[in-house]
């Protein structure tokens, strides 16, 4: 896939000049490198083609280049990063490119699209990116609002811009079939007859987003906008979390995606600032105020810590804190009917996970509240841990164990020694997020201890099998010597 875009030597404008300072970029994927091939008669594959006159106009802007070997390869399937490129340049709004080559070439690209709302999939595989994709960005651009597909083809054909591909409707102009080098320049050079500039309004896009990120998007998205995660972890279900803790040390930032076959299929957060709801749920409105918004969910299931239901192919569950007038407190949305799998089939990474995020869980909610952060402990991660393998074992739920050991008989035991302490346990919930809201919603202790700022350290545990076929375990206190 070496793809040649050449240089644009046109005088940028003046919210571009920046760029050229500030970005140096690496061109890997060019639409050629011989800056002296101007016509479409320099190529031997272009003589009598189709678009023989477009691609001479995209030589002349410095839109698209041919290849070193002195073909153009009119009919080679473009992906949206090469087509992004075009339609900036064709508009005379791309950066100044370098010739180094690296893997970031795109970034410019995809940078102005998202400050824009367009609706970039980040899908860059070849033969992936489509004609009906082509038209969502060619009118989301052009018009500066939201379209769906259909619409924007219709638009396309309305304005003249398209004939289709077989007939001059919706289903002739195919959709979903690749677009090629020469369909996309015809392509950009009639916009830019019908429309002199593109718009500069944002689009606001008719989705629910988490930190811009929705369902179904690819997870190149996930990774341009967020960065690389924390880490990524196993769930009980086919995908696998990336984890992120965007604020490195006081977790008002953390926020988990669900990725399954390069697609984000999950989304959980607790913090309100960073999700955008397009159906009016909030999280800090009560779940009676929630519940008006909503219209033609299915499969409703709620208790005292929740409400969950089924709407438009995704499971959302709203989480409540019953202690604040039944305010949410945290949203996770999945896409419905994925595999889960029993706990008796998960492994020890899936354990491991599922600890480390019912520690995360605990700062993130203390975070929220302006409360103190925790420290992991690994000798009171030991005591949790053994405290969970024995209810399992043994078949039994509490705090003090057969040998009638407290929780503060069991930490003395792993050396711990301490001014205050508590234990939080939990079993059967599905994961450690369900466990963590349950926790948090006790009349019994559990929630005080989540919310104590006067606790400083916390270990986890957690073990599958036995009765209730998942246990879990939170030992908190505070060292002797910081009292």
């Amino acid at each position: 896939m070496q793809q040649h875009i050449g240089h644009c030597r046109k005088q940028m404008p003046n919210r571009f000049i920046y760029w050229s300072t500030l970005i140096v970029l690496s061109l890997v994927v060019v639409l050629t490198s011989i800056p002296t091939l101007a016509h479409s008669n320099t190529y031997r594959d272009t003589a009598g083609h189709w678009a023989s006159s477009h691609i001479d106009w995209a030589l002349k802007e410095n839109i698209i280049q041919g290849y070193e070997d002195g073909t153009f390869k009119p009919n080679k399937p473009i992906n949206e990063a090469e087509f992004l490129a075009m339609l900036m340049r064709a508009y005379n709004v791309a950066p100044t490119i370098s010739e180094v080559q690296g893997s970031d070439w795109h970034k410019p690209y995809y940078t102005y699209a998202q400050s824009l709302g367009w609706p970039s999939t980040f899908n860059n595989e070849r033969g992936n990116f489509q004609r009906g994709h082509a038209a969502l960005l060619m009118a989301s651009a052009a018009n500066g609002k939201p379209f769906d597909m259909k619409a924007a083809i219709q638009w396309l054909l309305d304005e003249g811009i398209s004939k289709g591909r077989t007939a001059a409707t919706v289903n002739g102009f195919a959709a979903n079939e690749s677009i090629t080098r020469a369909e996309a320049l015809t392509f950009l050079y009639k916009l830019k007859e019908h429309s002199g500039n593109l718009s500069t309004t944002k689009i606001i896009q008719n989705q629910t987003t988490l930190h811009t990120i929705a369902i179904n998007d690819h997870v190149e998205k996930l990774l341009f906008v967020l960065g690389k995660p924390l880490r990524i972890d196993p769930s009980e279900y086919d995908y696998k979390w990336y984890v992120y803790n965007l604020d490195k040390n006081n977790y008002k930032q953390y926020a988990l995606f669900g990725v399954l076959n390069n697609k984000v299929v999950a989304l959980y957060a607790n913090t309100p600032n960073h999700w955008s709801n397009h159906d009016g749920i909030k999280l800090g409105q009560s779940i009676t105020e929630a519940k008006s918004k909503i219209n033609g969910e299915e499969n409703i299931k709620e208790d005292a810590t929740y409400y969950a239901y089924t709407k438009n192919g995704i499971r959302i569950t709203l989480f409540i804190d019953a202690h604040m007038k039944g305010q949410v407190v945290g949203i996770l949305q999945q896409v419905d009917g994925l595999k889960k799998y029993e706990f008796s089939s998960l492994k020890e990474e899936h354990r491991i996970a599922m600890e480390k995020q019912l520690f995360e869980l605990v700062n993130s909610e203390r975070a929220k509240r302006g409360i103190s952060l925790l420290q992991t402990d690994s000798l009171a991660s030991a005591a949790a841990k053994a405290h969970s393998e024995d209810m399992m074992k043994n078949n039994y739920f509490n705090h003090k164990n057969l040998d009638k050991e407290t929780p503060f008989d069991r930490m003395r035991a792993r050396g711990i020694t301490f001014s205050i302490a508590s234990e939080n346990i939990a079993a059967g919930f599905a994961n450690s997020i369900f466990a963590h809201y349950n926790l948090l919603n006790s009349t019994t202790g559990h929630r005080d201890t989540i919310l104590n700022g006067d606790l400083q350290r916390l270990g986890t545990g957690v073990a599958f099998g036995g009765r209730y076929k998942v246990y879990y375990t939170q030992e908190y206190y505070t060292p002797l010597e910081s009292n």
